[in-house]
């Protein structure tokens, strides 16, 4: 009887999705999830992980080892994925071979059944779809044993060292036997690899929505899936935009640097994080986050991340960098504005392109581009990007509205409203309405009684819901107020003391996008007309409704890199 090896190849160093093997995926490691498909497939032997030795991926190798799953660590170039097949390969011995990428925890085990007995009735080398033939199909590629040894003898340059079958393309050497589909797989178009944050957030959705309806011990069906993404484009939407990177392209890092802390916020991070994922996502860039702050565990910080404890250990990391482009995220209060800005005029001295966001109109002399992701700015200058149309943040997903009130006081809550607004709040509680807190992961709790209607969400993985859900937001000036907007809500400002200028709150007010206040007792007033005018608030809701139809601010300031890098 011949024997059939599968192994399913996996690193956490991915330049897009760090780690991306040990994420959470319906309460299990996403390659847990792939795993228990191979255990379906009846033409498969045995089953080993292809990992390497290096100290980021012990991880994964402890959980191989947790699971009593075969992996033996390649010590080797991390970067030479066919010879650490083929050292699996040749201490194994198998007849055949399945690769299985392991980022792909939507594999067909039928399909893979059909694959390997089709190649096994013939002599053939390797298989492929009859021309003409599309399916949905990732992550797998089939080998007899004489046809692996042929791809081992033309894989000699570092792209087919690299890239599993790439050398055949260069150098054709295989017999391929063509089969058809084990199924109807061409209705739709679409990735279900998962290789950046918005794959992950695909395969969540597609997860949640399967487990729903089946037992714990199924396993999610590719055909199910194909019949969602057929009849659902919300679904479809979540990761379309993704590039798929080509095997022999070089793609430039960008580096991005912020802070972070108590008194700063999140929000310059949490910028720096979406827009380090559209840069993977959509433009296939490597990304590195600079961030001064005490690291954290942050759930939407996906992208690699390296943490400072100071202004200049930062800011000598920014000297030494040779990426060729820098974007600049700070608030001028909070960094030493001097060094930033001879920074700057050494890097551009270098060669290098500057992008700085948002407040630091200080360095126009010595950026290429500033982007305000706002309606607003006073400055004059073709350097400068600014408009309703340049807001960064990720679509919300329309849900029905709730009679539920949501309060975002921000990451930190910077302000303090924690410890005077739930007292006002408890004066006005409505009863035929649910409240939710919104505690930052920086913030204090705020001063609520246990015994209190209203619930506090300690930095909730599900807030994009929760925006959509709420028919009511009161919020702090930042992205926190504009995601409430585009979340169709009624939206309160909360008094912004220091954090708006008073011509742009005099712009924001004549908008009408959100009722603007000035005292935290005037926030509660119109809190409570909001609940109990259905009328007041419908119209509300149908203004905001308009704003942020066409914007797409990351395509703007993505459009920007790209001609910055063009330059280069």
């Amino acid at each position: 009887m011949s024997k059939t090896l599968a192994i399913v190849g996996a690193r956490l160093n991915s330049s897009r999705l760090a780690g991306k093997h040990l994420l959470d995926l319906a309460g299990k490691p996403l390659i847990e999830q792939l795993w228990r498909r191979l255990t379906l497939c009846q033409e498969i032997s045995s089953v080993e992980l292809a990992t390497t030795s290096d100290d980021f991926n012990q991880s994964l190798v402890a959980w191989a080892l947790k699971q009593q799953i075969s992996c033996h660590p390649f010590e080797g170039d991390v970067n030479d994925l066919m010879a650490r097949l083929d050292n699996i390969i040749q201490r194994q011995a198998p007849d055949f071979i399945v690769y299985i990428c392991g980022d792909c925890p939507l594999i067909d085990p039928e399909f893979i059944d059909h694959a390997l007995n089709k190649l096994k009735n013939s002599d053939k080398d390797s298989i492929k779809l009859h021309d003409g033939v599309h399916s949905i199909h990732e992550g797998m590629a089939f080998y007899s044993r004489k046809g692996w040894e042929k791809l081992m003898s033309v894989s000699l340059c570092a792209m087919s060292r690299e890239h599993v079958g790439y050398a055949d393309r260069i150098t054709p050497v295989l017999n391929y036997l063509c089969i058809s589909d084990s199924a109807d797989y061409s209705k739709i178009k679409h990735r279900i690899s998962v290789d950046t944050q918005a794959d992950y957030r695909f395969m969540v959705e597609v997860y949640r929505r399967w487990y729903e309806n089946h037992s714990a011990e199924s396993i999610v069906s590719l055909k199910w899936v194909q019949q969602q993404l057929v009849e659902d484009p919300q679904l479809a939407a979540f990761n379309t935009h993704v590039q798929q990177k080509a095997a022999d392209k070089h793609y430039a890092k960008v580096s991005l640097y912020c802070h972070f802390s108590k008194d700063i916020g999140t929000g310059h991070l949490k910028r720096c994080a979406l827009i380090a994922d559209a840069l993977q996502e959509r433009l296939g860039l490597g990304t590195q986050i600079n961030i001064k702050g005490i690291p954290c565990s942050l759930p939407w910080l996906q992208s690699t991340a390296f943490w400072f404890e100071d202004d200049t250990h930062l800011l000598t990391k920014m000297q030494q960098d040779e990426n060729p482009l820098f974007i600049l995220d700070f608030n001028p209060s909070f960094i030493d504005m001097n060094v930033l800005e001879k920074n700057c005029i050494n890097a551009q001295a270098q060669g290098k392109k500057l992008l700085a966001l948002d407040k630091l109109a200080a360095l126009l002399d010595n950026i290429d581009k500033l982007f305000i992701p706002g309606f607003y700015s006073s400055i004059q200058s073709s350097k400068v990007s600014f408009g309703w149309q340049n807001y960064l943040f990720n679509p919300i997903v329309p849900r029905k509205k709730q009679q539920q009130v949501l309060i975002l006081t921000g990451g930190s809550d910077a302000l303090g409203y924690g410890q005077t607004l739930p007292h006002l709040l408890e004066q006005a509680i409505n009863p035929n309405w649910q409240y939710i807190w919104i505690r930052g992961p920086l913030a204090a709790a705020p001063m609520i009684d246990h015994h209190s209607s209203i619930q506090v969400n300690h930095n909730p993985n599900n807030l994009p819901q929760l925006l959509a859900e709420s028919s009511i937001i009161l919020s702090c000036y930042g992205l926190s107020l504009f995601e409430s907007i585009a979340a169709q809500a009624a939206t309160i400002l909360l008094p912004v003391k220091h954090l708006c200028e008073p011509a742009e709150l005099q712009a924001l007010s004549a908008y009408e996008y959100c009722i603007v206040t000035t005292r935290l007792s005037e926030a509660v007033l119109h809190l409570e007309r909001l609940q109990v005018n259905d009328e007041l608030r419908c119209q509300l809701i149908d203004k905001v409704s308009t704003v942020f139809i066409d914007v797409n601010g990351m395509s703007e300031l993505l459009k920007i890199v790209s001609e910055l890098l063009a330059k280069n």
